[in-house]
């Protein structure tokens, strides 16, 4: 099989119009700055197939139709994809180059892609088998009924059941030697350091099948059964399944047709379930995760409001923030979130369980509003009566205002806190930090500095001479870059823009561009989503691409394509520098990795501790786990 060069493709795309290729096809009106028409590819009486002209991009809200030049063509002539590519390439006057042939690296990425949804496949089919004939079946069941589940939306949702005992689903499979490989790769199986055993990951808890945009099966929830830990359990990141960039019920919310253009996000599995099953189809889960960037660009594709539903305690709250600072630059005009936090003792489930949905909707019209809730958060503890409480609210608030997407969105929220301080617009903007002129790189080495790390702080020692000096940095040159802060603040403390070295995170954004294989062999640890890191988002949504496109040129591309903010802007020039030495990168990398997985462990430690008295056995299970990763992180690399 042949196939089409990347920068061939990219370069087509570049020239085609799409709207100009659609509209000669399916009559498009001007709706704001899109095009809309009724879609192509199902029944409708109302339009829900838009065009964005700005992103070369369409995409349907009723049945989920998407993609660009090319996909369309596929999907309304009914052609193959180079057949598609040449008629494109006849448009724009240019000749398909000769295609050069698969490889046998390409065919075997591919197979073993394959192999992997396969076998996901045929877990599912195990684990749906297994709720319905395991002798040990009606715990599980008697739990779904007790919740309130019928058998159609167990079905709906393929809900599942792994039987107690470590070899049920490698006898239930028949797996090969080979297959328990590719099932350790789907974390379906876990292998025990010290002894090389493998054994079944889930084990008596009922099983959520997490599916794709396209409808594969890509990991599993557990949910135990009984008062073993952790409560949920979810697969871990894999080549086919990435957490933060996830959502839990998309696919089947897309299969449902409903029409509805906001889409709930709540915390779990049988939130999602539940609010289904009553008459609420439109809702979505993260997977055991904050909402990232991610999440947020892949929830506005698809609807105009996101609700995000929190409980209403310290934890919720938190998890409210963090929310709203993913959100924020993904937040285009027209676009609009809302922070609706739940009654004490109350969950979706329970709510609309036992007042129905019509209770939900009803706390969704009185909730907050991002702005309302970005506002009364920065505000808490302050008087705004007094100048000294108005001062310090311009001064947290400040940073946020250019961070939306939308250009209206952000002139509105400076209009809000101009009226919340009494400021004029012309003085707040006079208060927001002036962009600085770029410094260019040191043509030559100079002594090592001292500013190093993720935030403004020294590196710890651990990190030794792996971290190349700052100044040394015609690889990754100094820039205007958005301040970082330490791990243990929020952005808002910020009081500045910086100039100087980059941070460690960014380095670590640049040492993937240039070297995206590494995240193949050394992925990010589980769970690093949820550190406070400055931009962390964004180095998982570049690794997540990495493992998408291995060659340097298909990743700039496709990182251009997704139309990061000024943020990834600037980094992309600095990319443009020459490469660091491999050697240096992967070095780098490895301590880069092992600090991650540190701060990951002493989060999860005080996250238990805050929460009261903490498991016994979870908590000398977090202690040893993070004396071993400090360990690991002082041994140099070879």
């Amino acid at each position: 099989m042949a196939r089409i060069p990347d920068n061939f493709i990219q370069d087509l795309l570049a020239r085609t119009d799409l709207v100009e290729l659609i509209d000669a096809r399916v009559p498009l009106k001007k709706t704001g700055r899109n095009y809309s028409a009724c879609c192509p590819f199902h029944q409708e009486k109302t339009p829900s197939f838009t065009v964005a002209p700005d992103k070369q991009f369409y995409y349907c809200f009723g049945c989920g139709a998407s993609g660009n030049a090319v996909g369309f063509l596929m999907e309304y002539e009914h052609m193959n994809f180079p057949e598609a590519v040449k008629q494109l390439a006849s448009r724009a006057g240019m000749e398909v180059p000769e295609s050069r042939p698969e490889t046998a690296a390409d065919k075997q990425r591919k197979d073993r892609l394959q192999s992997l949804y396969d076998l996901l496949s045929r877990a599912e089919r195990f684990y749906s088998q297994q709720l319905r004939q395991a002798p040990e079946k009606q715990k599980a069941v008697s739990y779904l009924k007790n919740r309130g589940l019928s058998g159609e939306i167990a079905k709906k949702f393929a809900i599942g059941f792994a039987p107690p005992g470590y070899d049920n689903l490698i006898n239930g499979l028949s797996l090969t030697e080979s297959a328990l490989e590719q099932a350790l790769t789907a974390g379906l199986l876990v292998r025990r350091e010290d002894t090389g055993r493998v054994y079944d990951k889930f084990r008596d808890r009922i099983i959520f099948p997490i599916r794709d945009s396209r409808g594969r099966t890509i990991g599993f929830g557990g949910r135990v059964l009984g008062d073993g830990k952790p409560k949920y359990l979810n697969s871990p990141e894999t080549p086919v399944f990435h957490k933060g960039q996830e959502l839990y019920g998309l696919w089947e919310w897309r299969q449902s047709r409903d029409r509805s253009d906001r889409l709930y996000v709540v915390e779990g599995y049988m939130d999602v379930i539940a609010l289904t099953q009553h008459g609420v189809p439109n809702v979505v889960a993260t997977l055991g995760t904050a909402t990232t960037e991610d999440h947020a660009r892949k929830l506005f594709r698809q609807v105009n409001e996101v609700i995000l539903c929190f409980d209403g305690d310290k934890a919720g709250v938190r998890a409210a923030w963090r929310a709203l600072e993913s959100l924020l630059p993904a937040l285009d005009d027209g676009k609009q979130v809302r922070f609706l936090f739940l009654p004490d003792g109350e969950d979706p489930d329970t709510l609309v369980r036992a007042q129905g949905p019509e209770a939900l909707r009803a706390l969704t019209d009185q909730a907050d509003t991002l702005s309302t809730y970005l506002f009364r958060h920065l505000s808490e503890g302050l008087d705004l009566n007094t100048v000294d409480g108005r001062a310090r609210l311009a001064r947290l608030a400040l940073p946020y205002l250019d961070k939306p997407a939308g250009p209206v969105y952000r002139a509105l929220l400076t209009e809000e806190l101009a009226r919340l301080t009494r400021l004029d617009k012309e003085s707040l903007s006079q208060l927001k930090p002036a962009k600085p002129e770029p410094t260019p790189a040191a043509p030559t080495p100079r002594p090592q500095a001292t500013q190093q790390s993720w935030g403004e702080e020294p590196p710890p020692a651990e990190w030794g001479d792996a971290i190349p000096p700052p100044e040394q940095d015609a690889f990754y040159p100094a820039d205007d870059l958005p301040p970082m802060e330490d791990l243990g603040h929020s952005p808002r403390h910020t009081s500045s823009r910086r100039k100087g070295p980059l941070t460690m995170v960014e380095r670590l954004v640049l040492v993937l561009l240039d070297y995206p294989q590494l995240i193949e062999a050394q992925p990010l640890p589980d769970g690093v989503e949820q550190l406070p890191i400055p931009h962390i988002d964004l180095l998982i949504q570049v690794a997540g691409l990495c493992r998408q496109n291995h060659r340097p040129a298909a990743l700039l591309g496709a990182l251009m394509a997704l139309e990061q903010g000024e943020t990834m802007a600037r980094l992309l020039k600095a990319s443009l520098k020459p490469p660091m030495e491999e050697a240096m990168a992967t070095r780098l990398w490895q301590d880069a990795l092992s600090q991650l997985e540190v701060a990951r462990l002493e989060a999860a430690l005080a996250e238990v501790e805050q929460a009261g008295i903490p498991d016994a056995s979870h908590w000398q299970e977090l202690h040893k786990a993070l004396a071993e990763a400090r360990q690991h992180a002082r041994k140099p690399f070879h």
